[in-house]
């Protein structure tokens, strides 16, 4: 090798050298976790739930770090042999990127960690860990399949969101461990969104999407049109209709606050799995008259918003088929409502939901049993947490007037201690 040549690879291998040495730096400091979420808000989350997250993640950064190692030595070899030089520069390659994607992995969990910013707030996402995993535990129970944790966190936004356990995180190799609900600031104290998500956990644990999608087809069986709107529906519509099972028609009323947005209601983006706001909106009351009967807010509500956004708003291509879903909604919310879950021998989702445990009368019974110790008791707290937010969303929807009272003690509850939910 020539002297110039000799030169040129030793100052190739030296900024390969401080390349390795900055990653390595920075991804040793990965090591505390107090690097991506405060002490505090570690210790709010829950030991079942806290543990297996920063297992995984000390997991994942100890890989990276025995990465860079390899990588830092496979250049000290380079410097006596140039003809490692090309497989040491790539190596360095693949520890940025790889650090790239555990720093995704941590960011993202320690932000959801992190979220839990007040007392206050730790103790109303605490309660909601645990509402989450009581919501999912009967069905699974039942099915044998063991019931995920749960770490809730807030984020900005109008709409909520699942990062199921068992799915794979940035990092290769890293799975979550737990389920990552994200809920929004309007619905912390209306959280009926929370369960939709749970819904999408215990959906593809039970194996019950495909079902759902077939039940719409066959209740869509003459229109074939239509049948190639919905069906691609079904994973979120399933959701909703885990979400409508417990808490009822409080899940309705919320759900149209969120895709009530006039631009956008009436839309049809190809290839969002979410129905139409118009139509889902729809859909949710059909299964509270189906549940319920005829009369109740869910008729006000349809009506109200036919009334303010009338099928002939919608783009010309859309309105025959919103007219046409109409008159099948209630072949469809039947269809939904009963559609089999595979993981439960076959039986509908309502044979371990019961709706009418969160009717309006139910409802009414609960809040008059317990009375003004609903929103005190532990024992109510502990007992009836999902019917209590059944309860508060209802009232809120129904009496918009005292939204305020409703909200106030649906805060009280969701920010007192309890153990269970």
């Amino acid at each position: 090798m020539s002297t110039v040549a000799s030169i040129d690879h030793q100052l190739v291998v030296a900024d390969l050298e401080r390349q390795v040495a900055h990653w390595l730096a920075a991804s040793r400091t990965f090591r505390d976790a107090e690097e991506f979420a405060s002490l505090a808000a570690w210790k709010s989350v829950e030991r079942e739930t806290g543990a297996p997250l920063r297992k995984q993640l000390h997991a994942a950064v100890e890989e990276l770090i025995a990465l860079g190692d390899a990588t830092a030595l496979l250049i000290a070899k380079a410097r006596h042999t140039p003809a490692l030089t090309g497989k040491a520069a790539a190596a360095v390659q693949r520890f940025r990127r790889r650090y790239m994607q555990v720093d995704t992995t941590l960011d993202f969990l320690g932000d959801a960690v992190n979220s839990r910013t007040s007392p206050l707030l730790c103790a109303a996402l605490g309660t909601l860990d645990r509402l989450a995993v009581a919501s999912m535990a009967p069905v699974l129970q039942r099915a044998r399949i063991p019931v995920p944790r749960v770490l809730v966190y807030q984020d900005k936004g109008t709409g909520a969101s699942i990062l199921r356990a068992g799915v794979r995180l940035w990092a290769p190799g890293t799975i979550m461990p737990v389920a990552a609900i994200k809920i929004v600031r309007h619905n912390l104290y209306r959280p009926t969104s929370l369960f939709h998500e749970t819904g999408h956990q215990v959906a593809h644990l039970t194996g019950w999407v495909p079902s759902v999608r077939t039940a719409i087809s066959r209740a869509l069986a003459g229109d074939r049109q239509l049948q190639s709107m919905w069906t691609p529906w079904a994973s979120e519509i399933a959701a909703d209709v885990y979400a409508f099972l417990l808490t009822g028609y409080a899940s309705v009323a919320a759900l149209y606050d969120v895709v009530g947005d006039a631009e956008t209601i009436m839309r049809w983006p190809i290839g969002d799995p979410h129905p139409i706001g118009w139509l889902r909106t729809a859909l949710g009351c059909a299964f509270s008259r189906h549940c319920y009967g005829a009369k109740g807010p869910w008729a006000n509500l349809q009506r109200a918003m036919e009334a303010r956004h009338p099928p002939q708003a919608a783009d010309e291509s859309v309105q025959p088929l919103l007219a046409r879903s109409l008159q099948a909604m209630p072949a469809i919310a039947e269809a939904c409502l009963h559609a089999p879950v595979p993981a439960l021998g076959d039986r509908p989702m309502t044979d371990v939901l019961d709706p009418q445990r969160v009717s309006p009368k139910a409802l009414a019974e609960l809040e008059s049993s317990a009375a003004a110790a609903l929103w005190t008791s532990p024992h109510w707290r502990n007992t009836e947490g999902i019917r209590i937010v059944a309860l508060a969303g209802l009232r809120e929807a129904e009496q918009p007037a005292t939204a305020s009272l409703w909200i106030d003690r649906a805060r009280t509850w969701l920010t007192t201690e309890s153990k269970a939910a």
